[in-house]
């Protein structure tokens, strides 16, 4: 079984967006190049204009949260959380966050194991988010090998079932807005903006760069570094034309558990 790698870094937002960038992820401020720390998951509602980002790990029991708001791509809100015990019930985990004792968003995961193909988990199942009792839920897909986002969209890479690479977007702008569909595996999406298939990956030292032709000529570049930092690109013609930070990013290879 392959590791679970887990990235993301806050980053300014595209200028073209007229959009504030996000507060830092991160307890600190990260200068260029720093290494920045890996966060718990993304929440990516498939059935609310919002995103959830559980910016680093529960390990010590504490965790930063970050909720942005997808028709501006601003965060609406930021909150330091602690991390209550879980408990297991009918095939899930449910995760308490507190603040000052009282709790106000509970996580909820999946077992893998019950799951149509559970080792086409490459990324853990956390399926929904309640959030001051409004129930959220979220976006996941089979194979994941990873899943982003910028300031203005969600981008999912993952392998179909012969392995071959897909990469696909959900603008928040999208109009009308996208609505949720039934897919195979357990799947948990909406209707994708965009669909690009047979990606080619480059993995090195330094990180892995995921390259897509459309049939149109234009190339979508999506880099996700070592280093925690990432960006997606549009080329035409050879040439940039377009680039966003990925504001944050977490990846998968291999069952999840």
């Amino acid at each position: 079984m392959r590791p679970i790698l887990v990235s993301t870094f806050a980053a300014l937002l595209l200028a073209a967006c007229g959009q504030q960038a996000p507060p830092a992820t991160g307890t600190t401020s990260q200068a260029a190049g720093d290494t920045v720390a890996p966060p718990w998951f993304i929440c990516d509602a498939i059935d609310a204009p919002v995103l959830y980002l559980f910016a680093d790990a529960p390990d010590d029991g504490h965790v930063h949260v970050v909720k942005y708001d997808k028709t501006t791509g601003a965060s609406e809100w930021t909150a330091d959380a602690d991390v209550g015990e879980s408990e297991g019930a009918a095939g899930s985990i449910y995760t308490p966050l507190t603040q000052n004792g009282e709790e106000f968003i509970n996580v909820r995961q999946l077992n893998a194991g019950n799951l149509e193909t559970p080792s086409a988990a490459f990324t853990r199942v956390y399926s929904s988010v309640m959030d001051h009792g409004q129930n959220v839920e979220c976006r996941w897909l089979p194979r994941t090998r990873l899943f982003a986002f910028t300031g203005r969209r969600t981008i999912v890479i993952r392998e179909d079932q012969d392995g071959d690479l897909l990469y696909t977007t959900y603008d928040f702008a999208q109009q009308p807005p996208a609505q949720p569909v039934e897919l195979a595996e357990n799947a948990r999406t909406t209707t994708f903006s965009l669909e690009v298939r047979e990606g080619q990956e480059q993995t090195s030292a330094t990180g892995t760069v995921f390259t897509f032709t459309a049939p149109d000529g234009h190339v979508y570049r999506v880099t996700a570094g070592s280093n925690g930092r990432g960006q997606v690109e549009v080329l035409q013609g050879g040439n940039v034309i377009q680039n966003e930070p990925l504001t944050a990013f977490q990846t998968g290879e291999g069952a999840a558990q």
